[in-house]
């Protein structure tokens, strides 16, 4: 049922970006405008650089970055390109893994794709989509890295009794603070 409703849910989104596309064409007619140029006027459409890469923490947040131009009329879809995976479409989510949401910041252009509880299976491309004809995107590119701790001197570090001891402890790819420190 819940599956139904999705595809229900895409197919209205798939009809209603054709009605628009079919009433530009119509209003531009005898306007000798070509095709290509009907929405986009030939330019990109986004202010995010293409072929992007943002490096997350496995099990931390993941937020990847769509900003559009101001102008443009288009609604903005995500879809994981491993599997064609249609993640969002305008403010809506189409996935049914609760970790996937959009976030988007009002009058300006940000449609980001936040991704929580980063696990490794999410690396990979990710194309942030505009329904405008032609269809405009751009790919950013997920890394996923595990944060370790590292003791210096570490496995072997000899003292005296009744000595102190000094540890010092490193994290290596964090992309995010620690939640806790603990000191004994």
């Amino acid at each position: 049922m819940n599956s139904v409703l999705t595809h229900i849910r895409i197919l209205r989104g798939l009809f209603l970006i054709i009605v628009i596309v079919c009433i530009g064409t119509y209003s531009d007619m005898g306007k000798n405008s070509s095709p290509q140029n009907l929405f986009s006027n030939g330019r990109s459409q986004f202010a995010t650089k293409n072929n992007s890469r943002i490096i997350a923490q496995k099990g931390g947040l993941a937020v990847l970055p769509c900003v559009v131009k101001l102008n443009s009329p288009a609604t903005v879809s995500w879809i994981r390109r491993r599997d064609f995976q249609l993640l969002t479409v305008g403010l809506s989510t189409h996935s049914s893994d609760k970790r996937f949401l959009v976030e988007h910041t009002r009058h300006m252009g940000h449609w980001s794709l936040r991704i929580k509880s980063v696990r490794e299976e999410d690396r990979g491309l990710y194309e942030c989509q505009l329904s405008i004809y032609p269809t405009q995107s751009i790919f950013i590119e997920l890394k996923v890295v595990e944060a370790i701790a590292e003791i210096t001197g570490a496995p072997d570090i000899h003292i005296d009794e009744g000595s102190t001891l000094r540890l010092d402890c490193k994290l290596k790819r964090a992309t995010e603070s620690p939640a806790f420190v603990s000191r004994q």
